[in-house]
């Protein structure tokens, strides 16, 4: 099913990435590429002061004209042009969140599972609705968390991509079936996360940007 947008002026998505100077230029400049090839916009976010956290307050309490908002790590590419489609069709039902699980190890005794902020999507009526939760890092929640458990206390869905190849597996998915994940882990064999190239470690993500993009 493919969805339409409304009207001219209100966009159907947008995508945000986020980086700042800890960040190799290049990353973002191959990142763009990957988005260039499969004919979708994407914008980045540079800023010196903003957290993570920040930025996803930012982004969720101020875009407002668009239908939905999808979020990606500066690290984190569509593997194959139908990511967007499964993604949307994912987004049908209202009242759902959609994005890559992950487990935060340090907290809770690894304990935890919840919607990344290194990709998901969601509405924006839904963000209202929900009264734009925090998604600044505590020291109970990772960033980003905290979307993910307001959305099961108001009964909405959280439909969760899952792990389907690891470059280097090396954490824990607290998660009976979906067990691992680690460094350079695909998700639903359509979306890429390297991991670490906010740190300035960035070879494995470009080299996957040049797989992708034919360079």
């Amino acid at each position: 099913m493919f969805f339409k947008k409304k009207n001219q002026e209100r966009s159907l998505f947008k995508i945000f990435s986020f980086y700042n100077q800890n960040v190799h230029p290049d990353v973002p400049v191959y990142q763009k590429a990957v988005f260039d090839k499969f004919g979708v916009s994407i914008n980045h976010v540079f800023d010196k002061r903003f957290s993570h956290g920040d930025f996803l307050n930012h982004v969720c309490r101020n875009v407002t004209d668009t239908d939905y908002i999808i979020i990606f790590d500066i690290d984190c590419i569509p593997t194959h042009p139908q990511w967007l489609q499964l993604l949307l069709n994912d987004l049908l039902e209202p009242r759902t969140i959609v994005g890559a699980a992950q487990t935060a190890n340090h907290l809770r005794n690894g304990q935890n599972l919840y919607v990344s902020p290194f990709f998901f999507a969601i509405s924006t009526a839904y963000l209202k609705e929900l009264h734009y939760p925090d998604m600044n890092m505590t020291e109970d929640m990772d960033a980003g968390q905290n979307l993910t458990e307001h959305v099961q206390r108001n009964k909405g869905q959280v439909k969760y991509w899952w792990p389907t190849h690891i470059e280097e597996e090396k954490w824990d998915l607290y998660h009976p079936e979906h067990k691992r994940f680690g460094l350079g882990t695909t998700y639903n064999n359509a979306i890429y996360h390297a991991f670490y190239s906010r740190d300035n470690i960035s070879a494995r993500f470009i080299e996957k940007c040049r797989e992708v993009t034919g360079e």
